[in-house]
């Protein structure tokens, strides 16, 4: 008789850059493929986005279980640990402090997370624990509480920025009720709430309850993610995944409960493929324009800030640059959201696309309210306000009440 297939827990290393120190600071880079480049240009694996980084300033080549860096003959010099890597290469190792010039610090960091592996014929492990039931968690693999395993075990589990969700995440974009987790016969299922910034499963928007498989990733906006772990039970007899052992996502069908993004419209509802988006669904919105450079200082805790007050926000960050679905929802923002904020800061005046953005928004003749962010520039002429409001860095929060207060004066839907 064939010895049983028992598992064995293993641990598998996940590598990352981590910012410390630059435009972003605690942005996180997953290192996944095996040549990395970074630098200032758009066709960079990184982007980073500062004038002490050049066009093409270095590269990361995998080297056995870490990586080694090459400059690329950058201007200002790429720095492992203090010392330049000139005319050849620094290897990594777990907490290497990488410089690129004087302005920007990347921690290399080395996360381990616990995964079941098949055993061998020979190997024997107590039958209690090959016997034992599902047991089913969620790790997070990025963002706050990095590391952090949550065990599953309610029918219902709640993952939002509110502190009394069963899962809490704050981070400004996470909504306040994000997604929920529901307990099935052969797993949990997944479904947003209507979340701001939409969820990703496995790099595919997650717009109706789908059953979890192993391993499957959440994505929650683009600073948080979640990875599903499902223990005690054969991996190929998992939800999700067929007898070649191939990935294959179970859809659910909603009950009345779980339609809670449908019924917000009226009639048929007809989605805009790849935005995560419903047609109508951003008529009550406040769209929030900005250059990505200010995502961290100005937009993300506005946005925070405005969602305390009880506002929708729409904003692009979820979404990847200059692609089908960030153009589609882009377009869709400009036709349905009734009001602008828009983010005025040296690197939003001088951003082409953003200019187009609000003058054709400008154009439907909706109102537009700036928010200046170390910038003079006399906004007002070409944005028709009489006085743009100041955002300052010493009193976030009252930057914010004024502009609660200019909002209010539109009277825009609230959430």
């Amino acid at each position: 008789m064939p010895a049983r297939k028992l598992k064995k827990r293993v641990v598998i290393a996940m590598l990352r850059l981590i910012m410390r120190r630059g435009p972003t600071p605690g942005a996180i880079y997953d290192l996944e493929r095996d040549e990395i480049t970074i630098g200032r240009g758009s066709k960079n694996t990184i982007i980073i986005r500062d004038n002490e980084v050049s066009r093409e300033h270095c590269r990361l080549v995998r080297n056995g279980d870490d990586f080694d860096v090459h400059d690329l003959g950058s201007s200002n010099g790429t720095f492992v640990n203090g010392q330049r890597a000139v005319g050849g290469t620094r290897p990594l190792r777990p907490g290497a402090l990488i410089e690129l010039g004087d302005s920007i610090t990347l921690e290399y960091e080395r996360i381990n997370l616990p995964i079941l592996q098949q055993k061998s014929k020979d190997d024997t492990e107590p039958k209690a624990d090959a016997d034992a039931p599902s047991r089913h968690y969620v790790t997070v693999t990025k963002g706050p509480g990095l590391g952090k395993i949550f065990p599953l075990d309610d029918i219902i589990i709640t993952v939002g920025r509110e502190a009394t969700s069963d899962i809490s995440l704050p981070d400004p974009e996470v909504s306040r009720y994000h997604l929920r987790l529901r307990r099935e016969k052969r797993g949990y299922s997944v479904e947003d709430m209507g979340s701001t910034n939409g969820t990703m499963l496995n790099d595919l928007p997650l717009t109706q309850p789908t059953l979890l498989a192993h391993h499957d990733a959440l994505r929650l906006g683009t600073m948080v993610q979640l990875q599903y772990i499902r223990q005690g039970a054969e991996i190929s007899d998992g939800p999700g995944e067929d007898d070649t052992g191939a990935h294959k996502p179970v859809v659910l069908t909603p009950v009345r409960e779980q339609t809670l993004i449908a019924s917000r419209g009226a009639g048929n509802v007809t989605r805009i493929l790849g935005t995560g988006l419903e047609s109508g669904i951003l008529r009550d919105h406040i769209f929030l324009v900005y250059d990505r450079y200010d995502w961290q200082k100005v937009a993300a805790p506005l946005m925070m800030s405005l969602n305390d007050f009880g506002f929708k926000v729409w904003v692009d960050q979820y979404l990847a640059n200059d692609t089908d679905a960030w153009r589609a929802a882009m377009n869709q923002a400009k036709r349905e959201c009734p009001i602008m904020v828009l983010v005025v800061s040296p690197h939003s005046m001088i951003n082409p696309v953003l200019k187009t953005v609000y003058r054709d928004f400008r154009n439907q003749n909706k109102p537009i309210i700036p928010l200046l962010y170390e910038s003079t520039v006399p906004a007002t002429g070409s944005l028709n306000v009489a006085k743009p409001i100041v955002f300052s860095t010493v009193e976030p929060q009252k930057s914010a009440q004024e502009l609660r207060e200019a909002i209010l004066k539109y009277r825009p839907v609230r959430g």
